[in-house]
């Protein structure tokens, strides 16, 4: 019995597919949150590399899907951002936002097959507008 090596690529096509599945089986943000008119998911990127990624703003309205996983932003990582709890802090908090930060668990290619920790920052804003 041979075992099949998988490739990076398959590997990150893989992590893609699954995501996207995920958030195409996810509810309506109008079916999770009736009373949200707009979500706004503000991420900033820190990192003690000289490549450090682009920030991104991702405003969601009620026909969007409730899936709130996003790939860290370096292609060959396979690490992920889960900000359902930031979502949920945020409509819990008075002013209906939520900050914070998290660093990413995931693991970047590191020439010969070995692998390095990503350890990519990311700072978060999550508004909720009723």
């Amino acid at each position: 019995m041979r075992l099949a090596l998988v490739s990076p690529a398959a590997a990150r096509q893989e992590r893609r597919d699954r995501l996207r599945r995920d958030r195409a089986a996810a509810l309506a943000l109008r079916v999770v949150y009736p009373a949200i008119q707009q979500l706004r998911l503000e991420l900033t990127f820190r990192s003690s590399s000289s490549s450090t990624p682009a920030a991104q703003c991702h405003v969601l309205h009620p026909p969007a899907r409730a899936f709130f996983e996003f790939p860290c932003p370096h292609a060959d990582c396979d690490g992920q951002f889960e900000l359902t709890a930031a979502v949920n802090a945020a409509l819990a908090d008075p002013a209906h936002r939520a900050e914070g930060e998290m660093e990413c668990s995931g693991n970047r290619a590191s020439g010969a097959g070995s692998k390095r920790p990503c350890l990519l920052h990311l700072a978060y804003t999550v508004t909720a507008t009723y």
